[in-house]
């Protein structure tokens, strides 16, 4: 598969930034199967991690016209054959000027930044990789242990000299064994949160319209029971964990139709997207304590606002949106995208092409 890739020489453009460096991907191209007559490189942004993280945001919540891309982008594009990018913009007008585009390489999960359905009007394949799931199903989990066992909220009293023993949930305390975990979604993230959850013999449920059976049986979650609605998951688990993909149709998704229908001593755990939540609805819930409580890293606005309603609850565990911050899973990226690269051209494999339905690869 890909097999152009291999054919003849290709003329490779990669776009760095902040967080991916043009060094680590021409490293970890040269581990690549592409026959490569020669790399060149662009930086996007500044070198000002801050400016990144705002940068990052408008593009996140407004798409891959809401920031410049790259400088010199304009004209490395136009001899590309093959371009990776970690989160410069890509937007249909460059796309355009693309004349020789034949892949796009992207060293996140994430679309926002790159216009696909432009890209699969060209049938130019793009090709993602889940750099993070493993951090951020841990972080995940992490927060469900914080937030029903009251691990953050007594660090935080007893840091201010308080030894307390009851807490909001002290009425349904239990184990984790014995709370039914609903997880909305189940990709990368999402299977790996249910295999850890599966070693602690958590009981699980499951809803995500797109699942694969396969995919469950290949890693040994089978027994997962899948719902037929998000209303169900909702309505059924103990703790509600987001791990669906934010685009126009699961904006703002979750709001007061869902909050109102989970029971009172159910947890609300967001490690997803922010911008998958009616804010307003969950900080209403949390003030009348109609749910036991919520652990969110990701947020409608970031950073978060210093007045904001959810700083003042007792019944919530907040962190900076870090969850899939580690020393390696962002700055190694293209060592993991390449890997996935090679395994479509070797093994055929096509989970990674994101816009497979819409091309025609031959």
């Amino acid at each position: 598969m890909l097999n152009f890739l291999t054919s003849k020489p290709q003329n490779v453009v990669a776009v760095g930034d902040a967080f991916v460096s043009c060094e680590t991907m021409k490293e970890a191209l040269q581990t690549s199967k592409i026959n490569i007559a020669k790399i060149s490189t662009a930086f996007w942004g500044t070198p000002d991690k801050e400016e990144f993280t705002k940068r990052q945001l408008n593009i996140e919540k407004n798409g891959p016209k809401a920031e410049t891309y790259a400088e010199g982008l304009d004209n490395l594009i136009t001899d590309a054959d093959v371009l990776i990018n970690h989160f410069s913009p890509i937007p249909d007008t460059l796309i355009k000027k693309a004349t020789r585009l034949k892949l796009i390489l992207t060293c996140r999960g994430g679309l926002e930044n790159i216009d696909v359905a432009a890209a699969s009007k060209r049938n130019i394949p793009v090709v993602n990789v889940i750099r993070n799931a493993i951090p951020v199903a841990e972080f995940a989990l992490g927060l469900i242990l914080s937030v029903t066992r009251n691990i953050a909220s007594s660090h935080r009293l007893l840091m201010d000299g308080k030894w307390e023993k009851n807490y909001p949930n002290s009425n349904s305390l239990t184990t984790l064994a014995n709370l039914k975990v609903g997880l909305a979604g189940l990709g990368n993230v999402g299977i790996e949160l249910a295999t850890r959850l599966k070693a602690l013999g958590v009981p699980m449920i499951a809803f995500d319209k797109y699942l694969s059976m396969d995919r469950l049986k290949r890693n040994g979650l089978e027994n997962i029971e899948l719902v037929s609605s998000l209303e169900e998951l909702f309505r059924r688990a103990d703790i509600v964990s987001m791990h669906l993909r934010l685009t126009p149709e699961t904006k703002q998704l979750v709001d007061k139709r869902y909050f109102s229908i989970m029971k009172p001593t159910a947890y609300f755990i967001n490690t997803s997207r922010g911008g998958l939540i009616n804010q307003d609805d969950l900080i209403d819930v949390l003030s009348r304590h109609a749910i036991a409580g919520a652990a969110l890293d990701v947020f409608n606005t970031e950073p978060i606002p210093a007045n904001s309603a959810l700083l003042n609850f007792d019944n919530v565990v907040l962190t900076p949106h870090i969850a899939g911050t580690t020393v390696d899973a962002i700055p190694k990226s293209p060592f993991l995208l390449i890997n996935e690269l090679n395994k479509i051209m070797t093994k055929g494999t096509t989970e990674r092409i994101v816009n497979l339905d819409k091309i025609n690869i031959g």
